[in-house]
């Protein structure tokens, strides 16, 4: 409690909590506006936050983390297109809502909800980061190298698409983060004779590339294109608190959802939301009005879809894993700001990580307040040519490579994997698999060395203990389920086809 109360003390500090209340309204707005992201947001940011402190820098993505996750059901009650793929749920039964002429009161249940959920992630992730980090400081190299590999594989198993793309795009990772100098034996490794690779390739114009020019690609066919709301006569209505109470199944079932599926790496908000609302829905007297206009339906998607935040932060926090794509920016936030991320975050740097977890909940209360006092200017934002942002995005993202290394060379670099994202992604290959190859790269590799120099080259250290074997185990139990997933359904496709199942 003593470091958390210092957490706060930290996080209240003038730069601190302006760096939390500027991420968290860009993260509203970035959120209402469908074509942007959270992750694209953050890495937009980057670049400004380079001369900048650890805390304040990671305090302005915590903002925007916290801020994009309700501002995505804003369009998605007024447009029924949801401006981040976590409130696609919302659009079910809010927009019904607003075409009964119940914009505000719907947007006030997202509100609260969206609140609610983001408290509740809040005090898990308090109780379980500790716990967890106070066993994590106990690992040895050979720990720290089976959670990072167990973490590709879980990222893989449980991004969209299949195990198999996500695993490819892993590949990709591991492939970029060996380029450069062997931190051991000094030996050059894929730099092809150029001296701009001796250092391998630039962390921040990866980033860019993946997050930010790759997304700009895809949304080129937004151009020009302005929505027509449902109505732009909307007063946030928030309900009562007595509504909201009889309501309490809802908030709990989507907030519990929200915080268990948030923590696994790779599900993040888009799949907690559906598992909240099919359940609240399961549980409802009356399922046939989801849909049609149910608060539950707006209540407790949106309760998950923030409660994820918290749970995304553990694996974060204590593992070095992130949750889902904004998660592994930020972690890619650490590395720039020269802070390693992992098992030892916890020990070497305590301060930090209290005062992000303060930040965390101080952002999810101005979310509130925020959303409550400039719904108006969010209408507005809604109304115009969001296509004017593209190259705003693409000076910025370009400028944060640029000043990496104060060459030409990273952007170079942003340009040709903003390309390879954006060709990924339109063949369904998780982009998010190949950002946190890179980053668990180098600290998979360096372990595992370490951990055979030190067993004397033995491999069977890495199932000398039962920790190990059961990380070992989670990693074949994965694998044995998508082979199993695979041939499942080859199956009934070869049978259709009159051909047989191996051709």
């Amino acid at each position: 409690m003593a470091d958390l109360v210092a957490g706060f003390a930290t996080a209240m500090e003038p730069t601190n909590f302006l760096m939390i209340l500027v991420g968290t309204m860009l993260g509203l707005f970035a959120g209402a506006l469908p074509g942007l992201s959270s992750p694209m947001a953050i890495v937009v940011l980057l670049p400004l936050t380079y001369t900048m402190n650890a805390l304040p820098a990671l305090l302005v993505m915590i903002g925007v983390y916290v801020g994009t996750k309700l501002g995505g059901s804003f369009a998605a009650v007024l447009l029924r297109t949801p401006g981040t793929p976590g409130a696609a749920c919302t659009a079910l039964d809010g927009f019904p809502m607003a075409e009964r002429g119940q914009a505000g009161l719907a947007l006030g249940y997202a509100t609260v909800g969206s609140t609610a959920g983001g408290v509740f992630g809040w005090l898990l992730a308090i109780i379980f980061i500790p716990l967890l980090s106070t066993v994590a400081v106990k690992s040895s190299n050979a720990d720290i190298a089976l959670v990072g590999v167990m973490g590709l594989f879980m990222v893989s198993a449980f991004v969209r698409g299949s195990m198999l793309r996500g695993l490819i795009g892993v590949f990709l990772g591991l492939l970029i983060s060996t380029v450069g100098l062997d931190k051991i034996d000094a030996s050059e490794r894929l730099t092809f004779g150029n001296i701009d690779l001796l250092s391998g390739v630039p962390f921040a114009a990866a980033l860019t590339g993946f997050f930010g020019i790759a997304v700009v690609l895809s949304d080129v066919k937004l151009i020009g294109r302005k929505e027509v709301l449902i109505t732009d006569k909307v007063n946030m209505a928030l309900p009562t608190f007595r509504d909201m109470a009889a309501r309490w199944r809802a908030m709990l079932t989507g907030a519990f959802f929200g915080t268990g599926v948030g923590a696994i790496p790779g599900v993040g908000a888009e799949g907690a939301t559906w598992v909240a609302y099919a359940s609240i829905r399961g549980q409802s007297k009356n399922p046939e009005n989801f849909g049609k206009g149910e608060p539950d339906g707006i209540v407790a998607p949106e309760a998950a879809n923030n409660a994820t935040t918290g749970g995304t932060m553990v694996p974060m926090l204590t593992l070095g894993i992130p949750g889902d794509g904004s998660t592994a920016v930020i972690l890619g936030a650490f590395i720039l700001h020269g802070i390693e991320p992992g098992v030892l975050l916890m020990q070497t740097s305590s301060e930090l990580v209290y005062g992000m977890l303060a930040g965390l909940l101080i952002s999810t209360i101005l979310m509130f307040l925020i959303a409550w006092l400039a719904i108006r200017v969010f209408i507005y934002m809604l109304q115009q040519d969001r296509s004017w942002l593209f190259p705003m995005v693409l000076v910025l993202a370009c400028l944060g490579a640029f000043a990496t290394m104060g060459s030409t060379f990273p952007v170079y670099v942003a340009i040709v994997l903003g390309v390879v994202g954006f060709l990924m992604e339109k063949a369904r290959f998780p982009v998010v698999t190949v950002v946190l190859g890179i980053i668990l790269g180098p600290i998979i590799e360096e372990n595992i060395r370490l951990a055979l120099v030190l067993s004397g080259d033995d491999w069977g250290t890495f199932v000398a203990t039962w920790p190990r074997i059961a990380l070992v185990s989670v990693i074949v139990v994965l694998l044995a389920w998508e082979v199993y997933r695979q041939v499942r359904g080859a199956e009934p496709e070869a049978v259709r086809n009159d051909q047989p199942i191996g051709d």
